[in-house]
C-alpha cells in the first residue's frame, strides 16, 4: 500500500522550512547531506513502513526559504532549525537522523538538547571535519577514479559547487558514481537517481565534536558503508566515542547504504529504533 505524503511548513525567524512526512510510527526526523542536497536522495521507503520519517528540506534548499547571507549556512543555524521542526511536531522525544553533513547537525542537536532526542542514527558521517580529513577523502577519490573509468571525479571534486544551484548540482551529478561501492555495476539502477539528484551551493564549515562525544546521551546507532570515501575510520571514532553506541557495517556499500543494501538498512533502523523505549512522538497528519 502506497502511503499518501503529507507536507509540513515550519516557521523559524520569518523562514519557511518544508517537511516531507510519509509512513506511520514513531517519528524520525531526517536531515540530509552536502550541505546543499535535496532531500529525496535520503527517502527510505522501506522504513516508512514502521516509522514517520519527517524528511527535511534543509534552508537554501528545494523549497524551503534561503537565508539573506551565505554566513548564516553554518551548523549552528542548522541546529536551529532542526530544533524549530522537533518542537512542532510535539513535545515527547523523536528519533533524529543525519547522514554526512545531516549527521553533524544531529550530533550537535543531540549535545544542545539531549531530552529532545529518543535516538541518534548517525549514517555515513564523522565527528570531525577538517582540513586533514579532506585531504583523506581527497586522496581515497583518487584511488577510486585510478581503479574506475570514471576520470572525472577528482576534477569536480576539486572545482568550486559555483554560485548557482545548476552549477553545484552538475558538479554533484559527476562525483556521484563515487558515491557507490560499485556504480558501474549497478548504473541501470541508479542512474536514474543521478539524472535527478540536485544541489545547492552551500559552503561546509570545519567542525569537530570528539570531545564532546562522551556526552551524548541518547542511544545512538552508527552506520556506515565499508568502501564509503568520504569518511574512513569515522565510524570508528563515533563508536568508541559515544557511549553505548552501536556500529553496523554495510560490506557491500559506499556512502549510500540506503539504496545499495536497502533491505538490510531498513531492517537495522527498524530493529534499533524498536528496541528503544520511552514516550516517542507519533507524527499527526
Amino acid at each position: 500500500m502506497v502511503i499518501p505524503e503529507r507536507t509540513r511548513q515550519v516557521q523559524v525567524d520569518g523562514l519557511s522550512l518544508v517537511c516531507h512526512v510519509r509512513g506511520r510510527g514513531p517519528l524520525c526526523v531526517v536531515h540530509p547531506g552536502g550541505p546543499g542536497m535535496h532531500w529525496e536522495y535520503l527517502q527510505i521507503p522501506l522504513a516508512e513502513r514502521g516509522l514517520t520519517m519527517a524528511y527535511l528540506e534543509p534552508a537554501g534548499t528545494g523549497e524551503s526559504g534561503f537565508l539573506t547571507t551565505e554566513a548564516g549556512y553554518d551548523v549552528a543555524t542548522y541546529v536551529a532549525h532542526l530544533d524549530a521542526v522537533v518542537r512542532t511536531f510535539g513535545g515527547d522525544p523523536v528519533f533524529v537522523l543525519g547522514h554526512g553533513h545531516g549527521g553533524f547537525v544531529a550530533q550537535n542537536y543531540a549535545l544542545r538538547h539531549p531530552g529532545r532526542v529518543a535516538g541518534l542514527i548517525l549514517y555515513s558521517t564523522s565527528p570531525v571535519a577538517d582540513a586533514r580529513t579532506s585531504a583523506s577523502t581527497r586522496e581515497l577519490l583518487r584511488r577510486h577514479a585510478a581503479e574506475n573509468p570514471a576520470p572525472g571525479i577528482l576534477a569536480a571534486w576539486d572545482r568550486t559547487p559555483g554560485t548557482s544551484a545548476d552549477e553545484a548540482t552538475e558538479r554533484l551529478r559527476e562525483i556521484f558514481p563515487a558515491y557507490f561501492a560499485d556504480y558501474r555495476r549497478r548504473e541501470a539502477e541508479f542512474r536514474h537517481l543521478r539524472d535527478r539528484v540536485r544541489c545547492w551551493p552551500r559552503a561546509q564549515s570545519d567542525f569537530d565534536v570528539r570531545d564532546g562525544l562522551p556526552s551524548i546521551t541518547a542511544p545512538t546507532l552508527v552506520t556506515a558503508g565499508a568502501h564509503d570515501v568520504f569518511w574512513p575510520d569515522a565510524a570508528e571514532a563515533l563508536r568508541w566515542g559515544i557511549p553505548e553506541s552501536r556500529l553496523v557495517t554495510f560490506p557491500e556499500s559506499g556512502h549510500l547504504a540506503h539504496l545499495e543494501e536497502a533491505e538490510r538498512f531498513a531492517h537495522v533502523l527498524l530493529e534499533f529504533t524498536r528496541r528503544v523505549s520511552g514516550p516517542i512522538r507519533t507524527a499527526q497528519a
